[in-house]
């Protein structure tokens, strides 16, 4: 089934042609002024589109490092467990031990009943607000996503004023508070938001229609939500794992630390004492491979998702008969491909990502040592720039790894030829989808917590008691929303680079499977940039990154 869908996806876009890029569509003064701000006219250059890959383990030795290695944690785990345990136990043995002693049997009997019945109230809240939280805030994306595929155009007009609306608000309520500087930081970002409005606003239709093809697939392919749901329950089983094998080897005497045994002072002047404990040098390795196994995993996780959604989009988009259900084949053929085949290539990518940020966030620590720390500031900033780069490099590679199975290192390959294929003639920075879904996603949380708010009111009246739990409830309601929303809406975004990438590689195969969808993204490409024809060469980034024009 994989080999034939391979083949009948690589006959449709396994094609090598001559390709211009976007180009005047008559050599206006405007045009040619366009073109001579940003460098030179841009040329025509051969192109070869992307080309499905036969089933095979790429990167093969980046995915059996990575599978090593989460076998080292959980060896870790099993080793030093008893460590932490101990641990535990000898605090709660100095915690508890004196009252332990002294507490009166007959006293237990009095107050047992009230116990259970105080455990047996807050256990039913709990429940009731994380119920609550669990079941509205997905029913609540859902219906968000049905609201952006029937106004995606005015959702993200008003996603703007929003954001311009709430930096006046604040800038008001700080110049009545009497903070000016807040005042004139908001008055600011008021200002800036209020040109950049105006510099985006007629790119808002070309946005809603990519949007609105995004949301249409993930509402047709519910399954990749379950794919979100299960990357994050695998994450946080992999946070506590981790948390107790580093914990447990960070316990375990003379390994990654020892006793000082007479003072000493560094360089810095940071001080040991005797009986202090001090890292090895044994220690120092052991926690950077600690943590830079705990970004490569994070990362990994993400990227599985990122390229599951991706090989979802192109299904849909070139055979839209195995991508038109809530578990259809493309959804479980494309995460099938993401956890085999191109596992390899995650894994890759994804350690690149998380080397940089070890680094950065080992300059971040050493420089709270240091009392001249400009020059690490310099190179955090620096290094926190490339993590940028290639974060963005990243999620356009994954698209391509997603969509057609190449290796990392081809995939980016194809990312630099579809870029310089569209000549760089003009770079920006569009962010409108990502700015509407974090604020769907805000709002999502609001409206879980202030429901969670309300059932722990009703809770403390009919206790007849003021236990205190409507703030814990809000909180407790909103990050569950939170994190709810982000698993159904944060996969939109993904959907929305695939097909930019799709409608710039294989516009006609797009306008023949879905006619209405294409016909808008081609006609409001056509109002955003009428002096531009469009030859399904455009790259234009939506979601927060760099793109193409």
């Amino acid at each position: 089934n994989q080999r034939n869908h391979a083949s009948h996806h690589a006959t449709r876009l396994g094609t090598t042609a001559a390709v211009a890029v976007a180009v005047p569509s008559s050599p206006s003064p405007s045009s040619k002024n366009q073109f001579e701000i940003v460098g030179a006219e841009p040329p025509t250059v051969s192109w070869s589109r992307g080309e499905v890959q036969p089933p095979a383990f790429r990167d093969k030795w980046f995915a059996i490092a990575f599978l090593l290695h989460i076998v080292t944690v959980i060896s870790a785990v099993i080793a030093f467990y008893p460590n932490l345990l101990s641990e535990i136990s000898a605090n709660r043995t100095d915690n508890n031990a004196d009252d332990d002693a002294a507490e009166d049997y007959s006293d237990k009997d009095n107050t047992s009943d009230d116990d259970n019945d105080d455990d047996g109230w807050m256990l039913g809240w709990l429940l009731t607000v994380f119920s609550v939280s669990l079941v509205g805030a997905p029913v609540l994306s859902m219906l968000v996503l049905g609201v952006m595929s029937r106004n995606a155009k005015k959702l993200l007009e008003g996603s703007l004023i929003f954001s311009i609306a709430i930096n006046v608000i604040l800038m008001v309520v700080e110049l009545v508070a009497g903070i000016p500087g807040g005042a004139l930081m908001h008055a600011i970002m008021a200002a800036l938001l209020v040109w950049y409005s105006k510099s985006v606003w007629h790119r808002i239709p070309y946005a809603a229609s990519n949007l609105k093809a995004a949301v249409t697939v993930i509402r047709l392919n519910g399954g990749i939500t379950l794919v979100s749901l299960g990357a994050l329950m695998v994450l946080f089983v992999w946070t506590i794992a981790w948390t107790v094998a580093f914990t447990g080897t960070s316990l375990e005497p003379d390994l990654m630390t020892t006793k000082a045994t007479e003072h000493s002072c560094d360089a810095n002047g940071n001080c040991v004492e005797p009986g202090d404990s001090q890292l090895t040098t044994l220690g120092g390795i052991l926690y950077c491979l600690f943590f830079l196994s705990f970004y490569w995993t994070n990362e990994v996780i993400r990227n599985v998702v990122r390229t599951t959604v991706a090989g979802t989009v192109g299904t849909w988009i070139f055979s839209p008969s195995e991508a038109s259900s809530f578990c259809s084949s493309g959804v479980t053929d494309s995460l099938t491909r993401s956890t085999t085949y191109s596992l390899g290539s995650i894994c890759f990518g994804s350690l690149i990502v998380a080397v940089v940020q070890l680094i950065r966030n080992l300059l971040q620590s050493s420089a709270r040592n240091r009392r001249n720390g400009i020059v690490s500031c310099i190179a955090q900033c620096l290094l926190a720039f490339i993590e940028g780069l290639v974060r963005y490099f990243n999620k356009w590679a994954f698209v391509y790894v997603g969509l057609y199975g190449y290796s990392y290192l081809e995939a980016g390959k194809s990312v630099m030829e579809l870029f310089q294929a569209r000549g760089w003639s003009a770079i920006i920075s569009d962010n409108l989808v990502n700015r509407l879904l974090s604020i769907c996603i805000l709002v999502i949380g609001l409206l879980t917590g202030v429901a969670s708010t309300i059932v722990s009111f009703i809770f403390e009246e009919a206790e007849h008691s003021d236990n205190g739990i409507l703030l814990p409830g809000f909180l407790t309601g909103f990050l569950i929303g939170m994190v709810m929303a982000s698993l159904v809406l944060g996969v939109v975004s993904s959907a929305v680079d695939a097909i930019i990438v799709c409608f710039a590689e294989a516009p006609g195969e797009f306008k023949e499977n879905h006619p209405a969808i294409a016909q808008e993204m081609q006609t409001t490409w056509d109002a955003a940039w009428p002096t531009v024809d469009f030859n399904g060469v455009a790259m234009v980034s939506l979601d927060g990154g760099i793109g193409i024009v």
